[in-house]
């Protein structure tokens, strides 16, 4: 295998537009700093409202953690719904739960409304329990989707398993429907045509390099603006000290040559293909791409929480092995890329959402975890500066101000370092947390 984003050797098959970096100081309504899945739908908000944008990204549109990322569109991302029904209860589960939700919604409409060209395919989203643990696992979570309304859902035993996937030591599975998979980089390179066919303005290779008042700095250049939406990973504390909420966890991907007609009956005997995850607490998830490879990935307890980026192949190879124990038929399958990723994420895996108070001009769209959870992350901070969102505002600001209650505090990482606060903080948050009896304070225009 080779250490390559399959995703960027896509790239080579397309043709979109060249944006060149800034060399030069603009002024504008509003600057978008980040061009993933966040920073992109934040601007297409901007579509048509009389508005001059400008959307300037350190790498290429979608270079970073968005256009390394798996491509699910599902809600589930680091947090099922039984874990957001114990933390909040029923009905705020099922308005979390909404987000995503409707960040799927978003993308898929805009990917056919535009023709966007990025390998978009309808995925039933089938989590997969793993011994005693995991069908427990599937069962609460069946009685929670029912309890907040949902009614798409089915589960399987382990023999019933074996009509849908062909796989070997499932224990338990639920399946439910409106899920799909993309090209994350192709999609965000195609909505970067959009918005500059539309008068947008997007620099590429252009990074922030300082913020002072209401104009952004970069190495060649400069940008004011009126307001500024900050929607990047791997924030640095040097443009704000909100960098200390975020934490990482790196994953790692990998991707096979095409499978065969024999080789795609055997995975998906139903006929039906799905994009799939275990119930380990590092899990491993896998889907097929619009041309029949097999996307797998996958983690480690260690490497998951170390504090920089580990990019051997030994722990996607370990992956690997593992699944074709699950699935005999594919061992002699080839994998020949892989990549790793440091995701962002918050100490309790929910998005931050924040104005600081004393620079209202500012909204920073920071630890998101999943392309539903930033699509809609972003156009919910370009709503509010639009004015339209006053409803999801009402509804979401306890969930995304960074003044909601965490375990523990993000200043603790300075004394038992950040991976370990993470590591506390994440599995707290995913099998203890309670936060349903709370009571949220909101700060006026707190978004």
């Amino acid at each position: 295998m080779i250490n390559q984003n399959w995703w960027f050797t896509t790239l080579l098959t397309k043709q979109f537009k060249y944006c060149p970096p800034l060399n030069r100081s603009i002024k504008c309504d509003v600057l978008i700093v980040g061009g993933g899945m966040s920073g992109m739908s934040a601007a297409v908000e901007f579509l048509q409202k009389g508005f001059s944008v400008v959307l300037i990204e350190k790498n290429i549109v979608g270079g970073s953690s968005s256009g390394r990322s798996a491509g699910f569109l599902t809600p589930d991302s680091e947090l099922e719904l039984h874990q957001l029904v114990r933390r909040y209860g029923t009905d705020a589960a099922r308005e979390i739960w909404e987000m995503p939700c409707r960040g799927i919604d978003r993308v898929v409409q805009a990917i056919k409304k535009n023709d966007v060209e990025c390998g978009l395919l309808e995925q039933d989203s089938l989590f997969l329990g793993l011994g005693k643990g995991g069908k427990e696992a599937v069962v609460s979570e069946r009685e929670c989707r029912e309890s907040v309304g949902f009614t798409d859902q089915r589960t399987y035993d382990e023999s019933e398993l074996k009509g849908i996937l062909g796989a070997e030591g499932f224990t338990a599975g639920i399946r439910y429907t409106g899920t799909y998979g993309i090209n994350p980089l192709l999609c965000l390179q195609g909505f970067k045509d959009i918005l500059i066919d539309h008068g947008m303005q997007v620099f590429e290779s252009t990074e922030m390099v300082r913020i002072e008042d209401h104009t952004a700095y970069t190495h060649g250049g400069s940008v004011t603006a009126d307001r500024i939406i900050i929607a990047v990973d791997k924030l640095d504390r040097s443009v704000s000290p909100l960098a200390g909420e975020i934490f990482h966890a790196q994953t790692f991907m990998s991707v096979t040559e095409p499978l065969t007609d024999r080789e795609l009956g055997l995975l998906f005997p139903g006929g039906k293909q799905m994009q799939c995850w275990d119930s380990k607490l590092v899990y491993s998830y896998f889907r097929l791409t619009g041309d029949n490879r097999l996307l797998l990935g996958g983690g480690s307890a260690l490497t998951t929480f170390l504090p920089g980026a580990y990019n051997g192949h030994s722990v996607i190879r370990k992956v690997i092995k593992e699944f074709k124990e699950h699935f005999p038929f594919l061992r002699d399958l080839n994998f020949n890329q892989f990549w790793p990723g440091l995701i962002d994420t918050s100490r309790d895996l929910l998005p931050i959402i924040v104005k600081p108070p004393a620079q209202p001009h500012l909204q920073f769209i920071l630890g998101i975890v999943g392309l539903p959870w930033a699509a809609f992350s972003g156009s919910f901070a370009a709503r509010n500066i639009l004015g339209e969102a006053a409803e999801d505002y009402e509804k979401y600001y306890p969930y995304f101000s960074n003044r909601r209650h965490f375990a523990l505090p993000s200043g603790l990482g300075k004394i038992i370092g950040k991976p370990a606060l993470f590591s506390l903080t994440n599995s707290w948050a995913k099998f203890w947390q309670v936060d349903a009896k709370r009571k949220p304070v909101s700060m006026k225009d707190e978004f």
